[in-house]
């Protein structure tokens, strides 16, 4: 999978406790576009560092008209996920990236307890499945 910059909403953020949003967002530039046409870009979330010490969390792609994510719209949910499951390269959320009707996209993390430890990466990125290669008969010649 390869990553831009400016298309990443956390890079190894530490979720702690309550309800966070990403460190970044993405300035769609206008409210109701379709940065997704093509059906190439995911939004992708995963655990870097495997959590402790709290009980679950819960990760919403949520838009929002404002750059700090106030008053934000879920689009997407990975529901509640145990602690025990927030492990180290879980996939969180894999999801394409939705019609929008507001400017900006980000991530809201919702714990239930206070978790010690625990980072996430989520972004969009061009593709997920890494394990997908074009397969070719053998025996022809170019």
């Amino acid at each position: 999978m390869i990553t831009d910059r400016e298309l990443t909403f956390s890079n190894d953020q530490a979720v702690t406790t309550g309800t966070q949003v990403s460190t970044d967002k993405v300035d769609t530039g206008v409210a109701g576009i379709n940065i997704n046409t093509n059906r190439e870009l995911q939004i992708f979330v995963s655990v870097t560092t495997a959590f402790t010490g709290g009980t679950s969390l819960n990760v919403n792609l949520v838009e929002s008209a404002s750059a700090d994510l106030s008053s934000p719209t879920v689009l997407a949910s990975s529901g509640v996920i145990t602690e025990a499951n927030l492990t180290e390269g879980k996939v969180l959320l894999r999801t394409g990236v939705p019609r929008t009707s507001q400017r900006y996209l980000g991530l809201q993390f919702v714990t239930v307890g206070t978790h010690t430890a625990g980072t996430i990466f989520g972004g969009i990125v061009r593709d997920t499945d890494d394990s997908v290669y074009p397969a070719f008969e053998t025996g022809y010649a170019e």
